[in-house]
């Protein structure tokens, strides 16, 4: 396994994290003050001045009792001084909560010992006689700094500390996350562009020596590849069509020259039918092969200077035909298009309702945000539910015997799908009443 493969770095990075989180959660609790330490030298020299003050006070009125000495002592002194006998009774009145909790966890005079809260340091104790009884003395000063304040109140706040733990967690995670998605939407980016049809796209470079970029590079090969096989195909499809036009020319000249001297038969009509189905279906192949080789620039255009000349022509050819074709009032929007390949695709779905059309074709269009939609609906037969998905594909006759009589080679769906998938949009069939919708849907934008 590698050391820079993506799998070290999420694991690496994953134990990294734990590894930290850990590390403070054991640390935090030692540098909390307020945990009992050993008494300072300063700190036990002022207990012992306490002390000896006391015991002078004491020594100078021995009939004073231990409240009266606590009142004398609070007067002439910055410190607060508590007394408690040797099983930890306080002879204070008032004694502060964390005063009360130092005094239970140090009783022992001959081992004082110091706590460092918030706002006060306690230590002690240390022994005194009082009416031939013995007494523990403590001493509280306040702080003159408040050292780690910020610790140990996380200490008395678990959620808030959970909490601080997951924020200083975030960077490590976001520039982890960063570190994997940049790389991967710069490929998404690319393999958009290829989507389209643009097979010169360059993916990027990634030098990050992990799985991306070998996956960028594989990626690199595949379009190259993919881009020879469809100039092959183009080439192929070119020299396929030569070489089926000059016989298909002289077999039309040999037909015309045989129905000069012999004049017209259904025999020769039916030769020279088949010649122009022939005909049709090589232009409608190059046509197929031109789209999904399309690489020009799409273009902003307003939708009624782009769709009006288009619907203007197809209400011609349908009162040609005797029949009626209607659409809506055209906005100024503007989308964004490949002109030559929005109008063979919108052409070809108009002339297919026009051609299976009883007696009207109508057009609705629902401008969005994103997207603008055209429905094309005619009043002809239904289309099969089992067969909507299968009437895009190449050559796919939905009945064979119609398409005898209207001529169909089979490829003006699939030229309008290979359309709208340059578009990065979809191209879709479905029975909206007794009418044969086809929708077509354009992202307005890159």
């Amino acid at each position: 396994m590698q050391w820079n493969s993506l799998f070290s770095k999420i694991f690496g990075a994953f134990w990294l994290l734990i590894s930290l989180l850990i590390s403070a959660l054991i640390l935090l609790p030692n540098l909390d003050g307020r945990q009992l330490q050993a008494i300072t030298s300063s700190d036990l020299e002022d207990l012992n001045k306490q002390t000896r003050y006391i015991t002078k006070l004491i020594d100078k009125n021995p009939m004073l009792s231990s409240q009266s000495i606590l009142r004398l002592i609070s007067k002439d002194n910055s410190r607060q001084i508590y007394l408690t006998d040797l099983y930890g009774r306080l002879v204070n009145h008032r004694t502060p909560r964390k005063m009360r909790q130092f005094v239970l966890d140090s009783q022992s005079h001959e081992n004082p010992l110091k706590k460092i809260n918030t706002f006060k340091t306690y230590f002690g104790p240390a022994l005194i006689q009082h009416d031939n009884q013995p007494l523990l003395i403590y001493v509280s000063i306040p702080n003159q700094k408040r050292t780690l304040e910020l610790v140990e109140w996380l200490l008395d706040h678990p959620l808030l500390l959970l909490l601080t733990a997951l924020i200083i967690s975030m960077p490590i995670c976001a520039f982890l996350a960063w570190h994997l998605t940049q790389p991967l939407r710069k490929l998404s980016d690319a393999s958009i562009k290829v989507a389209r049809g643009d097979l010169t796209t360059p993916f990027p470079e990634i030098k990050h020596s992990d799985e991306i970029t070998r996956l960028a590079r594989s990626m690199q090969l595949m379009v190259n590849s993919l881009k020879n096989m469809l100039n092959n195909q183009q080439r192929l499809l070119s020299d396929i069509s030569h070489e089926l036009r000059s016989p298909l020319t002289r077999l039309i000249l040999a037909l015309a020259i045989t129905k000069k001297h012999t004049g017209e038969t259904k025999e020769l009509q039916r030769i020279e039918l088949e010649a122009q189905r022939m005909e049709q279906m090589i232009a409608e192949m190059l046509n197929l092969s031109r789209i999904q080789l399309h690489q020009d620039k799409k273009e902003n255009i307003s939708a009624n200077e782009f769709l009006e000349d288009l619907f203007l022509d197809a209400q011609f050819e349908a009162n040609e035909c005797g029949k009626s074709f209607h659409y809506p009032k055209l906005s100024e929007d503007i989308i964004n298009i490949y002109p030559e390949l929005a109008y063979r695709a919108i052409e070809n779905i108009i002339r297919n309702a026009i051609k299976y059309a009883q007696q009207q074709i109508s057009v609705t269009i629902e401008m969005k945000v994103d997207t603008i939609t055209l429905t094309i609906s005619n009043d002809g037969e239904l289309i099969p539910e089992s067969e909507l998905s299968n009437i895009f594909r190449p050559f796919y006759r939905l009945n064979e015997s119609r398409e005898r009589e209207t001529g169909g080679a089979g490829l003006g769906l699939s030229i309008a799908e290979n359309a709208m998938l340059k578009h990065g949009g979809k191209i879709w069939a479905d029975n909206l009443g007794n009418q044969v919708s086809m929708h077509l849907q354009f992202p307005r934008f890159n």
